[in-house]
């Protein structure tokens, strides 16, 4: 919504009427025929008369006019013109040379004395310090501001002073308290009949009413506001209006409706040039394409509504911009981006709002109404004073008939010392319970200081605590892919030997002698009747005994070779068992104590890796002690085990494979159960040494800089420490995981 620029440019042009095209073509030929000081009015109420469409026209004029009035010494007329120009910079968003203009009018305004153009020039110095985000430096103008018109009982600068009031405390999500301000100045508005005032308030009320979802209630204000500013034909209240219907609609979850009043909003301010509203509406633009799923079209005007949030530099709109282009990253799942833009919306929105400058503001509003009080209890002390001195005069008359002696006179003196004593000790008095009470004012600070810190430091711990549960998720995740991809790797291997195993028994069956066997079996029965006879006398007979013998003995070595082949089938269906077995004790295993032996997991690892250990002919030496279990997560140690025999596997591929060596080392003392993995592999640059464990840290080409990272992470969450040791390339290296005993 732009709320904060409609209510800056309605108490801008506060003076200002709409004028029709009869009166502009009135003012253009008065100029003609008008000299001096007449001729610089003009000028200005002709630059005045553009404000609302054609800033250039505004800006040109107001410097004639300006011009004119250096000339002929006309300090009213170039305090008025200045302000036209600041204004003309303010509508094409630049601001700073706004705020700059603006002080020399405030300048001039002082040296002529006029309080109700001073009131006005500091609110309008305020409204600018709003759209920058200032909102300190904001409520200090509107404070004196709205002090000098309840002087002069200006009725519509109250009013005014009241909406922004208003404003400012919505910014700081005082809710409550800006409605209680527009409702002031709606009252005011209604009792002049103030159209322009009325509208700017039934929109500002309007947006309260949509923070507190109140919809009925806003939309209300909304069509109020809309109603007048098109009988007005005031185009940025008609594009604040359509711009804040929208997001009625949106909030409705009617998307197209949303993006109809959305566009005519952008097209009313494009046409007027205005780079806050164009910003402003098309992030919002930008935000129902997001809802509706075209996030290339959401894209397109989020970019463009940060380029010219950057260029008019509002803090506001940037910040918007940002948390829309974080949230789109992040459905797009690109969460590096994502996490960017996140970044510099906390960034801008911490410049923007503290506790701090909250608090300032609450102390300003406070010390507004404190002196209002004061200036009101030193009037009514006045009036006391004055009516004390005029007993004090009459005493003091009758004193002068009756005092006739000296006596009378030494008695007044001692009675006049005492009350001077006793007045020199109240004094005194009142300096001491100042002086406490300052003491505890600045105490009471501290303490709320002490405190505030203290808020910001936990919210601080809570922002770290989640940020470490999503990256420990994460390398959870990873280690158990990790993991599981180690699993399938060496469960392939091991189904290769097994079906090398099935088809040779295979083969061995095919051509097996039994067959053979079953052609003798069928002779044999062949001469049941005569197989003594058979055996003796026929030459095929002769020739059983042998031929069995023979075939027997070759029956019973294919029985040897084939119980040797379902020997090696069997090993490798149990390889495959314990692989799948230690695969499932420790994946998806998080946030749960198990009572565990270091040694025995170490082993899981080990068989997880068996079958690289074989290919890469590297050689395992364990040098484990007796260690006593430990409770822990063994999810989160698991990975840590994982990572680390990994990487230590990956420091030998470059080396010969006769010298390929990793050393397991498991111990304990009071303190620490430690681990430690030893290659003898490429070895670390002691430059590296320091950062080996820094978030993207990774000297392979195709590296992530995860493993170790989330491991440190790992160790750290459990309270334990994760140590590196290398004497440099071609030394190998020793990583030390230390587990705490308790």
């Amino acid at each position: 919504m732009i709320m904060k620029l409609l209510c800056f440019l309605f108490v801008l042009i506060l003076s200002i009427n709409l004028f029709p095209e009869t009166l502009i073509d009135s003012l253009e030929n008065q100029i003609k025929i008008t000299d001096n000081e007449g001729k610089v009015d003009y000028l200005n109420e002709l630059a005045q008369a553009y404000k609302s469409n054609l800033p250039e026209k505004t800006m040109e004029y107001g410097n004639k006019a300006l011009e004119l009035s250096k000339k002929i010494n006309y300090k009213e007329g170039e305090a008025k013109a200045l302000n036209n120009i600041a204004t003309a910079h303010y509508i094409s968003s630049d601001y700073n040379k706004s705020i700059e203009i603006f002080l020399e009018v405030l300048q001039i305004f002082e040296e002529i004395e006029d309080k109700k153009n001073i009131a006005q020039t500091l609110n309008n110095i305020g409204l600018t310090y709003n759209v920058l985000s200032k909102y300190e430096i904001s409520l200090y103008y509107h404070l004196k501001s709205l002090k000098i018109r309840e002087e002069i009982g200006n009725k519509i600068g109250i009013a005014a002073s009241y909406n922004n009031m208003g404003n400012i405390n919505w910014e700081m999500m005082n809710h409550d308290g800006a409605l209680e301000y527009y409702k002031k100045s709606l009252k005011i508005y209604e009792e002049i009949n103030n159209k322009d005032g009325i509208a700017i308030t039934n929109n500002n009320m309007g947006n309260i009413f949509f923070v507190l979802k109140k919809f009925n209630q806003s939309s209300k204000c909304f069509i109020k506001s809309l109603t007048i500013y098109e009988e007005l034909n005031n185009k940025y209240g008609i594009a604040a209006a359509l711009n804040n219907i929208a997001f009625v609609f949106k909030e409705a979850e009617n998307y197209n409706k949303a993006l109809e009043y959305s566009f005519r909003s952008l097209k009313t301010s494009e046409e007027m040039q205005e780079k806050a509203g164009i910003a402003n509406t098309s992030n919002n633009i930008g935000e129902l394409y997001f809802l509706l799923g075209n996030y290339d079209e959401a894209f397109s005007y989020f970019q463009r509504s940060l380029k010219l949030a950057e260029e008019i530099e509002a803090k506001s709109l940037i910040k918007n911009s940002y948390q829309s282009l974080s949230n789109l990253y992040t459905i797009k799942e690109n969460y590096q981006k994502a996490m960017e833009y996140f970044k510099l919306y906390t960034e801008v929105k911490d410049s923007i709002f503290t506790e701090e400058s909250s608090e300032k503001i609450a102390e300003m509003q406070t010390k507004y109404e404190t002196e209002k009080k004061e200036k009101e209890n030193e009037i009514l002390k006045k009036d006391n004073d004055i009516q004390k001195l005029e007993i004090i005069k009459q005493q003091n008359l009758r004193n002068s008939f009756i005092a006739i002696s000296t006596l009378v006179l030494i008695l007044a003196f001692v009675i006049y010392a005492r009350y001077r004593s006793k007045q020199k000790t109240n004094i005194i008095l009142n300096q001491k319970n100042t002086e406490i009470e300052n003491a505890n004012t600045k105490l009471n600070q501290k303490n709320k200081q002490i405190t505030r810190q203290k808020d910001q430091l936990s919210e601080t711990l809570q922002e770290l605590r989640e940020t470490q549960k999503m990256l420990t998720d994460t390398a959870h995740r990873a280690g158990m892919a990790e993991i599981a991809t180690g699993i399938l790797h060496n469960v392939g291997n091991v189904l290769n030997s097994v079906k090398v195993s099935s088809q040779l028994l295979k083969e061995k069956l095919i051509s097996s002698k039994v067959n053979n066997l079953q052609k003798v079996l069928t002779l044999m029965e062949e001469h049941t009747d005569n197989i003594g006879e058979f055996i003796t006398s026929d030459e095929k007979g002769k020739m059983l005994p042998e031929y069995l013998l023979k075939v027997g003995t070759i029956l019973k070595d294919e029985q040897e070779n084939s119980l040797l082949e379902l020997s090696t089938l069997h090993t490798g269906i149990n390889h495959i068992e314990e692989i799948i077995a230690v695969q499932q004790s420790y994946a998806g295993v998080t946030g749960v104590l198990e009572k565990i032996a270091l040694s025995d997991m170490m082993d899981d690892v080990l068989k997880m890796h068996v079958e690289m250990f074989l290919k890469y002919k590297i050689k395992i030496t364990k040098k484990y002690s007796k260690v006593k279990p430990i409770l822990i997560e063994k999810g989160k140690l698991i990975q840590v085990f994982v990572n680390l025999i990994k990487n230590a596997k990956e420091s030998l591929e470059t080396k010969d494979e006769k010298d390929r060596i990793i050393t397991i080392n498991i111990s304990e003392d009071n303190q620490y159960k430690t681990v430690e993995i030893t290659d003898n592999g490429t070895g670390i640059p002691k430059k590296n040494l320091t950062k080996i464990f820094s978030y993207g840290f990774s000297t392979k080409k195709e590296g992530k800089g995860f493993g170790l990272h989330t491991s440190a992470l790992a160790m750290t969450e459990i309270k334990g420490k994760l140590i590196v040791k290398s004497d440099g390339i071609g030394k190998g290296a020793k990583l030390i995981v230390k587990v705490p005993v308790e």
